[in-house]
C-alpha cells in the first residue's frame, strides 16, 4: 500500500485539498492498488480559507514519516495566515526528509511558494499562482526557482501547479505515478473525467 501525506497550513484552500481525498477515495473503492491519505498540520483543528474547520489525522510528527511516498501542500491565502508557519523547524525537517529521500513533493498554487521559500525549488522549473499581476509567480525567481508560466510543472520528483483548477489534474497525475496509467484512466472514467 502507498501512503500520501497532505500537510495543511492555516488558510489552506479547500479546492486544492479535496481533489486528493476524492481521487484516492475513488481509487480505494475501484482498485487493488490502495493509497492511504493522511492529513497533518500544526494543531489538531485547522481553519481553511472561508473558515471551514478540519480535524487533521495528526499534529506535525517526524516519527514514521518514512512510510509516506508523497507530500502534498495545498495552497492558501496569506490573509488567513497561510505563510505564518512556513519557517517552522519541524516542518523544515519533514520537508528535508522528502527532499533527501527523493520522494514526490507537490505544491499547489501558493503551496509552491512554501516549497520555494524553503529552497526546495532552487534551480528547478516551477509554477505557482499566475494571476494578480503575477505577484506570487514573480517570487519564484527570488527563491532561485526557474519560473514557468504553465498550469502544471513536473520536474523529477517535484510537481508544482498554478491554482485550484489544476489540483484535480495533479491528483490524477499522482495516482498515475503511484499506481499505473491504466488505473488512473479507470478512476477518471468512473469519476466522469
Amino acid at each position: 500500500m502507498k501512503n500520501i501525506l497532505i500537510f495543511l497550513f492555516p488558510g489552506f484552500e479547500l479546492l486544492e485539498f479535496s481533489p486528493f481525498i476524492d481521487v484516492f477515495g475513488w481509487n480505494n473503492i475501484l482498485s487493488k492498488n490502495k493509497v492511504n491519505t493522511t492529513t497533518m498540520s500544526f494543531k489538531k483543528n485547522i481553519i481553511s480559507s472561508w473558515n471551514i474547520t478540519l480535524e487533521v489525522d495528526s499534529i506535525i510528527d517526524l516519527k514514521n514519516i518514512d512510510q509516506f511516498d508523497a507530500l502534498i501542500i495545498p495552497g492558501g491565502f496569506g490573509s488567513y495566515g497561510f505563510f505564518d508557519n512556513s519557517d517552522d523547524e519541524n516542518f523544515k525537517q519533514l520537508l528535508n526528509f522528502f527532499i533527501d529521500n527523493k520522494k514526490i513533493i507537490i505544491g499547489i498554487c501558493t503551496g509552491s511558494l512554501i516549497l520555494a521559500k524553503n529552497l526546495c525549488l532552487k534551480n528547478i522549473p516551477a509554477t505557482t499562482y499566475l494571476l494578480e499581476n503575477k505577484r506570487y509567480f514573480n517570487q519564484l525567481q527570488k527563491y532561485g526557482a526557474i519560473p514557468k508560466e504553465k498550469n502544471i510543472v513536473h520536474f523529477n520528483n517535484i510537481i508544482t501547479s498554478s491554482g485550484p483548477s489544476s489540483a484535480i489534474k495533479v491528483a490524477f497525475l499522482l495516482l498515475k505515478l503511484l499506481t499505473s496509467e491504466e488505473n488512473m484512466k479507470k478512476v477518471m472514467k468512473n469519476m466522469e473525467y
